[in-house]
């Protein structure tokens, strides 16, 4: 029986696996391989790894796991867990292996869905973000467009006049404002456009301007864009975890979920940058080993 399962291989994942292979426990992390950074050239805001281009932050992450022995890593999906005895779960894989371990840390990440605008895909990444945090520096001072298309629109905006005084609101056809929000774009200089977008034009993932249904063409160099998370897991109905109202998996503070045995880091529990997703694997993991620690000490 292995002492931990890490479902998930980015900075959660990867960071949980560190801390409990440290830990002296044995550990398997299984990852899909497809993150949801993948299409993202450079990751900002981690010290020491600012800039740095996804793929190889994984690969330096995996490289330090496979120093310890304690250690594997394997690419798979989890298709089932069970609970088979009170202390200890069996999980299904894609390939059918049945793998039975004590503890589970749940790091999958989300799924994302981007704005319904034809050839999007062709900008998410390069010069269209969803994160202003992560892109907002490379951004700064540009013509900027926010594509929205839900009630994120109006906090995105706020946080976009930080790092340019050019931006305009697109929602795509959608209603997404309601008058007083309106008025507060309007003084705050933002344009908004609620036409439904036929086109953007650029070359080489380099925005150039956007189309709207009325013929007008804006020219604009980037632009960022509020994304439809997909958080459902079919084990998390499974177990019964509890989630809170936006669908994220209830932790504490050490990764603890409803569930003894079952931990959770990284954007399955909320919205959260790479270093804060790192930042919680390593909680997630310390909790594995505290808890296995108190289990283990006699007399108490």
């Amino acid at each position: 029986m292995i002492d931990v399962v890490i479902i998930g291989g980015g900075p959660a994942g990867m960071s949980a696996a560190l801390v409990g292979g440290r830990g002296r426990k044995q550990v398997l992390l299984i990852d899909e391989e497809k993150p949801r950074n993948a299409v993202t050239h450079e990751t900002h805001g981690f010290l020491t790894r600012d800039g740095i281009k996804p793929e190889v932050f994984r690969e330096k992450g995996r490289r330090d796991l496979l120093k310890y022995p304690t250690i594997s890593i394997k690419r798979g999906k989890i298709l089932s867990i069970e609970k088979t005895m009170e202390d200890s779960f069996e999980l299904t894989t894609q390939s059918r292996e049945t793998i039975h371990t004590k503890n589970i840390v749940l790091a999958t990440g989300v799924k994302e869905t981007l704005p319904d605008v034809k050839g999007i895909e062709n900008y998410y990444g390069n010069s269209i973000f969803s994160c202003p945090f992560c892109d907002g520096w490379e951004m700064k001072d540009r013509p900027l467009v926010l594509i929205a298309e839900s009630i994120q629109a109006l906090h995105v905006a706020k946080l976009l006049k930080n790092w340019t005084d050019d931006l305009i609101v697109a929602t795509n056809g959608n209603t997404v404002f309601d008058a007083d929000q309106k008025k507060f774009l309007k003084i705050n200089n933002i344009r908004l456009i609620e036409e439904r977008i036929i086109e953007l034009k650029g070359a080489e993932g380099e925005l150039q301007g956007v189309v709207f249904e009325s013929g007008e063409e804006i020219k604009r160099s980037g632009g960022f864009c509020t994304t439809v998370l997909d958080n459902k897991l079919p084990f998390i109905e499974q177990l019964g975890l509890e989630v809170n109202e936006a669908g994220f998996v209830i932790t504490d503070i050490m990764g603890h979920t409803n569930i003894k045995g079952i931990y959770a880091a990284g954007e399955i529990t909320g919205l959260s940058q790479l270093i804060v997703s790192a930042s919680q694997g390593h909680m997630a993991g310390a909790g594995i080993i505290v808890d296995s620690c108190e289990a283990a000490f006699q007399g108490i």
